[in-house]
């Protein structure tokens, strides 16, 4: 299938940078992609949104000051800071100007900056703030939220939940501020459902109805062969759980005791059981959603953009398939955040630069731009699937359910969408060597494997 030349780009250029985490090049494999982490690049690139409305605010401050921000995103003309945030940000406040640290905020990237004098004052946090409190750098926001009367019920349900449950500290602290969700949802192609006759997937369908609809898909059919489900995205299943990999008290690792673990890699299993369903290593790169020869994909909700601009193909969306017994309940990931550095001068300006990141303002800004908004506005969400596609797909049917409660442990493993981890990791490995292992086994070498984490973290500190 073709593309238009503008999205053609967009997906090159994606593929070579992480979704909101832009660092380098990986390989980026719809139906069989190695790891979760690098999937994510085909979908949350964003492009420059309209022309901002953003007035300026004359009841602030006109003291001139610049707010340092550590994060991976391009900082130049035209890049990721830019498009996200500072071009609308200067436009409101003339007197504050974003300078970009093109770094992630690493331990490592972090002290470099305060040795060199270059100290971020707001940073963007990629991990559950573990790195921040380490150094002694959390700074909370729930004074400044308050002081500043920030509507917290604006943002998506169970988002600002997620981000207090990974305080290191377990106190339920606020540290970021949301800025950017992750929410995954499933795609399917109506073209393939059509013609083999198969109704579509429901609003909100459950593992079980997903894989019946897989196997009746995967295979070939005619002339033509296809893949039933892509294997990106599993991991969210295992957020569906609300399962802790440790004890969050002692450090315990629970894969093996807590029964939730069996439960979701024998889900994996499942799906790379199905004959036909995952391509050997040298077809892999024959199918893709955008290719017109997968039915089903769990990807990003902003995924809607590209393909809505991709030529020819023909889809639906639906909620993020549930669990039999947890009926409705989505995958509650932790939004990308933004942090302030309690060492910075300008506090109260950089919480300006927050609270401006976060308005439904810039939230729309972003949606038109092709991320993810946090907010809950289903006016600002309809423009995920492009401004002149408003109103033709069921965005919102990405968010019909409960967001899962979430949980945490400061000895891990956290599970995110666009960051390595093992449990990601694991399922990448399950899927290639297409489920032979038993799951037993298999729980028995991945917790050897994470006592060994733990063992070298313990041996670093």
């Amino acid at each position: 299938m073709k593309k238009t030349r503008k999205f053609m780009t967009l997906l090159l250029v994606a593929t070579c940078m992480m979704t909101m985490l832009l660092s380098a090049c990986g390989s980026t494999k719809t139906a069989d992609a190695p790891k979760e982490t690098t999937e994510a690049a085909n979908d949350n690139k964003t492009e420059p949104a309209a022309e901002t409305t953003a007035e300026p605010d004359n009841t602030a401050s006109t003291e001139p000051v610049t707010i340092k921000f550590m994060t991976p995103w391009g900082g130049g003309e035209g890049g990721e800071v830019r498009i996200r945030l500072a071009d609308a940000l200067e436009k409101k406040y003339p007197n504050i100007k974003i300078e970009a640290i093109g770094a992630f905020a690493s331990a490592e990237k972090i002290q470099e900056a305060n040795a060199a004098n270059n100290s971020p004052d707001i940073m963007l946090i990629t991990d559950p703030f573990v790195t921040l409190n380490d150094l002694e750098m959390t700074y909370p926001l729930d004074d400044l939220i308050a002081k500043n009367n920030v509507d917290m019920t604006k943002f998506r349900d169970g988002a600002i939940e997620a981000i207090r449950q990974r305080d290191p500290e377990q106190k339920n602290r606020l540290l970021g501020m949301p800025i950017e969700d992750v929410v995954v949802n499933l795609f399917y192609n109506k073209d393939i459902f059509d013609k083999l006759g198969l109704e579509y997937p429901s609003e909100t369908p459950t593992w079980d109805e997903l894989l019946d609809l897989a196997k009746k898909i995967a295979g070939k059919h005619g002339d033509a062969e296809y893949v039933g489900l892509a294997t990106r995205g599993l991991s969210q299943a295992m957020l569906q759980l609300s399962a802790s990999g440790t004890n969050p008290e002692t450090g315990e690792i629970l894969f093996e005791k807590d029964p939730k673990f069996a439960k979701y890699f024998s889900l994996v299993q499942r799906v790379v059981s199905i004959p036909g369903n995952v391509p050997d290593e040298a077809q892999k790169d024959n199918f893709g959603f955008e290719k017109g020869n997968v039915g089903m994909i769990l990807s990003f909700v902003n995924s809607a953009k590209l393909y809505a601009h991709t030529e020819g193909l023909n889809f639906g969306m639906s909620a993020y398939p549930s669990w039999s017994d947890l009926p409705g309940v989505l995958p509650n990931n932790i939004p990308l955040t933004l942090a302030i550095n309690p060492a910075s001068k300008h506090i109260e300006e950089a919480f300006k630069v927050l609270e401006f990141a976060a308005s439904e303002e810039n939230q729309k800004n972003i949606a038109i731009g092709g991320a993810p908004p946090v907010v809950k506005d289903p006016e600002i969400r309809k423009y995920l699937a492009g401004d002149d596609k408003v109103g033709v797909y069921n965005i919102d049917v990405a968010y019909k359910g409960t967001a899962a409660a979430p949980v945490f442990s400061p000895y891990g493993p956290d599970i995110f969408y666009y960051e390595s981890n093992i449990i990601s990791d694991k399922t990448a490995e399950m899927i290639k060597n297409k489920g032979k292992e038993d799951v037993n086994t298999f729980l028995r070498k991945m917790t050897d494997e994470y006592a060994a984490i733990l063992k070298e973290k313990a041996n670093k500190k």
